[in-house]
């Protein structure tokens, strides 16, 4: 290996244990409560390094949520690849979302203290305005995603097309973000419902999916019991046509 290559990877590890403490701290701390030498100390590492690879905490913010909305977006297309039936592809897609919800706990929840209009104003150096464009961008890809595996099941029939791919995309999207934050503590969510919050996720897409479905057969008994009748109607009125001859 060159001096070269092993100097490349070294500052790789570097960035990469520096945004692994950056996850803890922000999730301890929030945004606004945390700060660049708390992470220092948390990748025990000079404060000056973390200077070397962010400009800024905000920078180092955006650049974390960055990494992790690539991560889901890989895993989106890894689905994709898997050529799966639509509604096998829906819950698989549906499942990794609540994976990275789970995963990224402290993360998401601290996002919701930070309203990112009022985070866009403060910004000033490039680098941060590149990682919130970055951000943005990502979220949007990330939604268009789940938006065309929604699209899949509504043209393969398998869920209800009440609302439009995007509203839809957007209304389940809510539900488990929804679900998600009312379990910000465990205990206090099982002391309240008296539900296990282990399950609750899953449980809650999949009682969403099942509604949907129902629609779906409804509305296909509907449409058969329509067609039967016109069909009757139709055969009664060539059996009369002769008579009135």
């Amino acid at each position: 290996m060159s001096v070269k290559e092993r100097h490349r990877r070294e500052r790789r590890a570097r960035g990469e244990a520096i945004l692994a403490a950056a996850a803890v701290v922000f999730a301890k701390h929030g945004l606004e409560g945390a700060t660049i030498e708390m992470v220092a100390r948390e990748a025990e590492v000079a404060v000056g390094t973390i200077y070397l690879y962010y400009s800024s905490r905000d920078d180092l913010y955006l650049s974390l949520i960055a990494e992790r909305g690539e991560k889901l977006r890989g895993r989106y297309l890894e689905i994709f690849a898997r050529g799966l039936e639509p509604l096998d592809e829906l819950k698989t897609t549906a499942s990794a979302y609540l994976d990275y919800l789970r995963e990224s706990r402290e993360i998401f929840l601290s996002q919701h203290s930070v309203v990112y209009a009022q985070l866009h104003k403060r910004l000033k150096r490039q680098s941060e305005l590149r990682n919130f464009q970055r951000v943005m961008d990502l979220s949007h890809e990330i939604f268009g995603l789940w938006e065309r595996t929604i699209r899949r099941a509504f043209v393969a029939g398998v869920i209800a097309n009440s609302m439009g791919p995007k509203t839809t995309a957007a209304v389940i999207w809510a539900s488990m973000n929804g679900a998600f934050m009312l379990m910000g503590d465990d205990n206090f969510f099982r002391g309240v419902t008296g539900l296990n919050p282990e399950h609750f996720l899953d449980e809650a897409l999949e009682s969403h999916l099942a509604a949907s479905q129902l629609t779906v057969h409804r509305n296909g008994k509907r449409r058969a019991a329509l067609s039967r009748k016109s069909k009757r109607s139709n055969s009664e009125e060539a059996a009369v046509q002769p008579l009135a001859q």
